[in-house]
């Protein structure tokens, strides 16, 4: 029998996201359930697999960042590990950087360029819109999955897009 890979991208805004082994994608904002919403939801995963695993976005305290947004990234971040422990759901720890290297190809890459200066000399230094990139893997990756946050939305979102991904991410890896 296969897994359930659930991928979670922690955050205010983020997402869950579970594909089943029948082909089924399920999607749950974090800010449109409470904590016992979200225990329920695990639960509810859990209770129609054979067996589930997931991956836990690894994000740290950005720069520039408040102390107040910093803290309550941290308590999402740990309000979900927690209920993935309470409901007996393996995790791992993925830092961004690693799902994105397994998961993005050349064609995905949205790339700037931004002048900087060391030493006197002013260089060009490549910058990968991360958001923009993981956004077209998905739309590559699974066309005909509507990547909105919800039907009255006109754009793509990128927590759902990025929760998506690290659940294909898990999936590909059979974490």
């Amino acid at each position: 029998m296969e897994k359930t890979y659930i991928g979670v991208d922690p955050g205010v805004k983020g997402f869950v996201t579970a594909i089943f082994p029948n082909g089924k994608y399920e999607f749950y904002s974090i800010d449109e359930n409470d904590d016992l919403d979200l225990h329920r939801i695990f639960t509810s995963i859990k209770e129609r697999s054979w067996q589930v695993t997931a991956v836990l976005e690894d994000v740290h305290a950005l720069f520039n960042a408040s102390a107040k947004s910093t803290f309550n990234f941290g308590e999402i971040k740990g309000i979900l590990k927690g209920l993935l422990i309470a409901n007996e759901i393996p995790y791992t720890l993925v830092q961004p950087k690693t799902w994105q290297q397994e998961i993005w190809n050349n064609q995905d890459m949205i790339v700037s360029y931004k002048s900087i200066v060391r030493a006197g000399k002013e260089i060009k230094q490549k910058v990968v819109d991360t958001k923009s990139t993981s956004i077209n893997a998905a739309r590559r990756l699974f066309p005909t999955i509507d990547l909105r946050r919800n039907e009255r939305c006109k754009t793509t979102d990128d927590n759902k897009v990025d929760s998506l991904l690290m659940a294909e991410y898990a999936r590909r890896k059979n974490l």
